[in-house]
Order: structure tokens, then C-alpha cells, then sequence
């Protein structure tokens, strides 16, 4: 099973390349890394969050909403962060004429998506992590409308 990390591997590996394409992927593979983490951080706290009953766009909205209603300043500063970084992304995979991605802009969004991640490791470590997860399956449940249960563990 692949890991969030592995995306952020190839970000960097990607990051190191001479070509446009290169560093235009390098930053679409760290938004999925920073992503599929938040996503992970979420389904963790009980939501379910399923491709069969949403579109792709709404996952991303309703993770990074989840995120951003946890009463969590951590998670809430991750939100802010995975949110810009999408839109890096949808620059990245769709508007062919941005001159954005040069290697020292690739290099910020590189260490946003590692901040995404590291602040949300530091959530799920946090002894009040117990309180964000009631807090996002709440939101989740009674704002979104998303399935919830009661975490495993």
C-alpha cells in the first residue's frame, strides 16, 4: 500500500529535474502527499470519506473543511496551507501558460506540503487530538452531512 510520504519522496525527486514538466509534477505530487495525509488525519477521527458517494472535488473541499472546523489551530493553519497549495496544483496541472514554476517557487511548495504534514503529525500527538476528532466528526456529521462513527482504538 502506498503511503502519503511516498508522494512527497517523488515531489523531490521530481523537484531536482531540469524540466518544466518535472518541477509542474514535483509540486502536484507534494499537494497529494499533503493531501492524502490530511484525508488520512480525517478518517481517522471516525468520518467517512467515500469516492462512491462524493466527486473528487468535494473530497478535497470536505477534508480540507474538516480540517479547518476541528478548533485545532494546528489543523486549522494546515487547512489554510493545503488550500493554497491546491490551487499551486490546479495551476500546475491545468494553466500551461503560468511561468510560476521555477525551482526556488517549487522549493516553497515543497516545504508547505511538509508543513502540512508535520503540523498534522503533531496533531494526532497532541493529548487533546481525542477532542479535534469529536470536533471534525461533528462537523463532518452534522454540517457536511458525512457518514461518522466513533473511532477504532
Amino acid at each position: 500500500m502506498i503511503d502519503p510520504d511516498d508522494f512527497i519522496v517523488l515531489a523531490i525527486k521530481l523537484s531536482k529535474g531540469r524540466h518544466e514538466a518535472d518541477l509542474r509534477s514535483a509540486v502536484s505530487r507534494a499537494y497529494y502527499g499533503a493531501f492524502h495525509s490530511a484525508r488520512q488525519l480525517v478518517e481517522e477521527c471516525g468520518v467517512k470519506i467515500s469516492r462512491r458517494h462524493l466527486y473528487a472535488a468535494d473530497i478535497h473541499r470536505k477534508v480540507r473543511f474538516c480540517l479547518d472546523h476541528s478548533g485545532n489551530s494546528l489543523a486549522i493553519k494546515a487547512a489554510e496551507k493545503l488550500d493554497s497549495l491546491r490551487g499551486r496544483r490546479n495551476e500546475a496541472d491545468y494553466d500551461l501558460s503560468s511561468a510560476d514554476f521555477t525551482p526556488p517557487r517549487v522549493a516553497l511548495q515543497l516545504r508547505a506540503s511538509q508543513e502540512i504534514i508535520d503540523a498534522l503529525r503533531n496533531c494526532r500527538a497532541e493529548p487533546a487530538f481525542s477532542q479535534l476528532g469529536a470536533e471534525i466528526r461533528e462537523y463532518a456529521r452534522d454540517v457536511l452531512r458525512l457518514q461518522v462513527e466513533e473511532p477504532k482504538g
